[in-house]
C-alpha cells in the first residue's frame, strides 16, 4: 500500500483583486494587480495593465521575470511585444517599458533573495521592491495604495 501524499496544487485568482493605480509614472497611467506574493518561494506573480501612451521609469531587475502579452502591445528599447509574446527579462537587466495603444501582462517574478525590482525615479532616488512591498499591496484597495504612495512620496 502506497502513503498517501498532501497534494500541494493550488489555484489563485485576480478576480478578487482590484487593480492598484501607479504612482510616479513619466507620462500615462498604468496598473498592478498582485495575484499571489511567496515569500517561501521567491515568487510573485501579477497581471500589469498600461494605459495608452504610457511609460514606466526605468528599473533594475533584482530577479528573472517572465511577462506574457494578453491583449495590446507594449514594448522596451526596441523590442515589440504584441499580444501572444512572452519576455524573458535577466537578473540586473535594465529597461523602460512604454506602450503607445495599451497593453495588459501576466508578469512572473522569481527571486533567490528577497529584492525583485529597483525603479529609477525621474528625480533621480531609486525605490526599490522587495517581496514585502509586493506582500503588502496583496489584496490592498485603491484608497491603501494611495495613501501608501503618499506614504513614500510618489504622489
Amino acid at each position: 500500500m502506497e502513503a498517501a501524499h498532501e497534494d500541494l496544487t493550488r489555484v489563485f485568482t485576480s478576480e478578487d483583486r482590484q487593480w492598484l493605480p501607479l504612482p510616479g509614472l513619466p507620462s500615462g497611467e498604468a496598473w498592478i494587480k498582485v495575484i499571489h506574493a511567496d515569500e517561501e518561494l521567491g515568487k510573485v506573480v501579477f497581471k500589469f495593465r498600461f494605459g495608452p501612451g504610457c511609460e514606466l521609469a526605468p528599473h533594475t531587475h533584482k530577479c528573472h521575470a517572465i511577462a506574457y502579452t494578453i491583449s495590446g502591445e507594449w514594448e522596451y528599447e526596441g523590442l515589440k511585444l504584441p499580444a501572444g509574446a512572452i519576455a524573458y527579462e535577466p537578473v540586473e537587466s535594465v529597461h523602460t517599458p512604454s506602450s503607445g495603444p495599451g497593453a495588459e501582462l501576466v508578469v512572473v517574478l522569481s527571486s533567490d533573495t528577497d529584492q525583485f525590482l529597483v525603479n529609477h525615479m525621474p528625480d533621480g532616488n531609486d525605490i526599490p521592491f522587495d517581496i514585502g512591498f509586493f506582500k503588502q499591496i496583496e489584496g490592498m484597495t485603491p484608497e491603501q495604495a494611495q495613501q501608501l504612495a503618499e506614504q513614500m512620496g510618489l504622489s
